[in-house]
């Protein structure tokens, strides 16, 4: 392709972008990514029987624990406990299989409608009394010992005494069904001294002074996932409770307690949680619990924030807005609606980091806003590892800590999709979005896969959006744009851009997304919105000025990407890229891939359902350079959502299939 040398300013715009790889040490998400990262260090469970579905409900947990003797020097970590789990029958059963980690739990007995017991591989399996059957409701008790070993979930040291679970540490302090789509009533009676403070999940229901011990009873009225169950305590912890007037008819208070160390002072945050708190109920919902917290730790907690349900954790004097306002937003976002799977962990981080942004914008303006989000930008676009944000394998396999909390990945690049939602759909739309997934009566104290967030989107733009997410979630990467124009002199005062998109990245080939460009010359400054829904696609702008300056994305809303914009020809070649497309889809009883190969090479295909279940398995092709179609039978397929993946030995490529019946 012939190019023109001219480096003027008319001539040659280049909207690339340098970006450094630092970020802010005081950001929010920075802070929550590192610690989460840095916390847990222990294998998570592989591929076990208590990870395919079960066929029961957890309804309730009622843990009772003797934790006195561990805030006495030496600070030993075993305890003795108790939990009770209420179950509903979801499918014939007569046993059931919990998670306990044997590294940690030592189990004595079982009591209730539990007979005997047996536990290997991490696995507790209890033998019930009798047959049961769907809907009946069943409770067994469970007597275990806390063993006396570092397990990274349940941590005692030097008076502190605080659990930390996420994703998989709940098993390792009690005996549960401990996957986020399982949620539960919580009910925490703990033992401890009487100068000890302890914070739990809920409202305090009880504290009771026998003898030298303090037995606290706190409860939970709304569902919680295992991983954000939660015990914090301290000798000589200070505490201060402020209120948030709920507006609602009567009149409600909501306790929000601030456990801290002697020496901090959270008054600056304490001075402005009721507005954080009006603000996210605004665009949210109303604020969902009965209470909420914060209780700063030790240096065993040296990172961040942990969004434990209504009493988040925070490193020692950790006080600072960003990092609030980012667990706060978890309440709603990851406690409320909890991911189904960690393949839907986009629905916890990627919205509380975003919401950091939409706090600076509600404080201090678009500019602070604006300032944010390309920094999340700069961040994933300097680091990307090269996943995506949400792999179905996921669901079935939990990845390591290193990769389910990048934040490269899971919160910089998680934050700045919603930004381009935003743009794509508009505010009006995007916010009406979140304000229906937030109110969902169907999701509130439930959990919720990225699907449910799609078909929100969708109803309320009254449009298919699954292409968006497609690209952004489901894929890796983000587009680079090498951008050409030529102005042509039409004549009689009249001139037009030609202006052709290229993007030049292998994987994804191609991002689908609105663009804008910015003519501007002496009296002429105008913008074009064009929707760019193929590869190198031309479009012409005509104006009756001159153009002097074309500028592409000009106020750099397609956040994630690099772009060049350069003079050509009016010759300018296509560039050859490996394209996929499905058709038809939706489909019924059978589509075809369509490949657009630039060379010859081998392929293979397989597909999977949306909750990581290997559907139809790799299939090898050989395809040659051109466009060529393999016809896929589909008739055996229930009709919903499914992620057609494509390997070629270096790229992975994913695309999204919709069967209809």
């Amino acid at each position: 392709m012939k190019r023109l040398l001219l480096f003027t300013i008319g001539f040659l715009i280049i909207n690339s972008f340098v970006f450094a790889q630092t970020i802010q040490p005081d950001k929010g998400s920075w802070l929550c990514s590192q610690g989460k990262m840095a916390r847990h260090t222990l294998p998570v469970l592989k591929s076990t029987q208590a990870q395919l579905p079960h066929s029961f409900d957890v309804l309730k947990y009622s843990l009772d624990v003797d934790i006195w003797h561990c805030y006495n020097s030496p600070y030993p970590h075993n305890f003795t406990g108790s939990v009770e789990v209420q179950f509903r029958v979801d499918s014939t059963l007569n046993s059931i299989n919990l998670d306990a980690w044997a590294s940690s739990i030592q189990i004595v007995s079982v009591a209730g409608a539990g007979t005997s017991f047996t536990h290997t591989g991490n696995i507790l399996t209890i033998q019930l009394n009798q047959t049961y059957n769907p809907g009946e409701m069943v409770s067994v008790i469970v007597n275990y010992n806390h063993l006396n070993i570092t397990d990274n979930a349940f941590y005692a040291n030097n008076g502190f005494v605080f659990t930390d679970s996420e994703p998989e540490g709940a098993r390792r302090w009690f005996p549960c069904w401990d996957k986020p789509s399982d949620k539960a009533l919580w009910q925490l009676r703990a033992k401890v001294p009487t100068d000890v403070k302890l914070g739990s999940n809920g409202i305090l229901a009880d504290s009771v002074v026998v003898a030298d011990s303090l037995w606290y009873t706190w409860v939970s009225n709304e569902n919680v996932a295992t991983y954000l169950n939660i015990i914090t305590s301290k000798r000589n912890f200070v505490l201060d409770i402020v209120y948030w007037d709920k507006p609602v008819t009567p009149p409600e208070r909501i306790p929000i307690r601030f456990y801290y160390n002697a020496g901090e002072n959270p008054s600056a945050i304490k001075g402005i949680i009721g507005s954080m708190t009006d603000f996210f109920s605004d665009i949210f919902c109303m604020h969902p619990f009965q209470k909420n917290g914060f209780a700063t730790l030790n240096s065993d907690f040296s990172w961040g924030g942990m969004e434990n349900q209504t009493l988040t954790s925070l490193c020692g004097n950790c006080w600072g807005e960003s990092l609030i306002a980012h667990e706060y937003a978890h309440q709603w976002f990851g406690d409320m609606i909890t991911c189904a799977t960690w393949a839907d962990l986009w629905l916890n981080e990627g919205f509380a980091t975003y919401s950091e942004s939409l706090w600076l914008e509600h404080t201090q303006g678009y500019s602070a806003y604006k300032q944010d989000v390309n920094s999340n930008a700069s961040y994933y676009l300097s680091t990307n590892p090269g996943w995506a944000i949400s792999d179905p394998q996921w669901a079935i396999t939990t990845p390591s800590t290193n990769i389910l909390f990048s934040p490269s990945i899971t919160y910089s690049k998680g934050a700045s999709i919603h930004h381009l939602l935003r743009y794509t759909i508009g505010d009006s739309s995007y916010f009406e979005a979140l304000k229906q997934f937030a109110n969902n009566p169907e999701l509130q104290y439930h959990s919720a896969v990225i699907q449910d967030f799609i078909d929100v989107v969708n109803n309320v733009t009254s449009e298919d959006y699954a292409w968006f997410f497609d690209q952004w979630v489901f894929s890796p990467n983000h587009p680079v744009y090498n951008n050409t124009y030529w102005i042509e002199d039409k004549g009689n005062g009249e001139w037009a851009v030609h202006f052709t998109v290229h993007q030049v990245q292998a994987n994804p080939a191609f991002f689908k997304m609105p663009i804008q460009v910015r003519l501007m010359g002496s009296d002429l400054d105008t913008t074009f919105r064009v929707m760019n829904d193929v590869n190198h696609q031309g479009f012409t702008f005509n104006v009756n000025k001159q153009p002097v300056l074309v500028r592409f994305d000009h106020n750099n809303d397609i956040v994630l990407k690099t772009a060049t914009l350069t003079v050509s020809d009016k010759t300018d070649a296509k560039l050859e890229t490996m394209n996929i497309r499905l058709v038809p889809n939706p489909a019924n009883t059978e589509t075809s891939i369509v490949i657009n190969s630039p060379v010859n090479q081998s392929i293979s295909w397989s597909l999977f359902s949306l909750n990581g279940e290997q559907i139809m398995f790799p299939k090898s092709v050989s395809i040659e350079k051109g466009q060529q179609s393999i016809k896929v039978n589909t008739s055996l397929l229930n009709a919903g959502v499914y992620l057609l993946r494509i390997n070629n030995g270096t790229e992975i490529y994913n695309q999204r299939l919709v069967i209809t019946k």
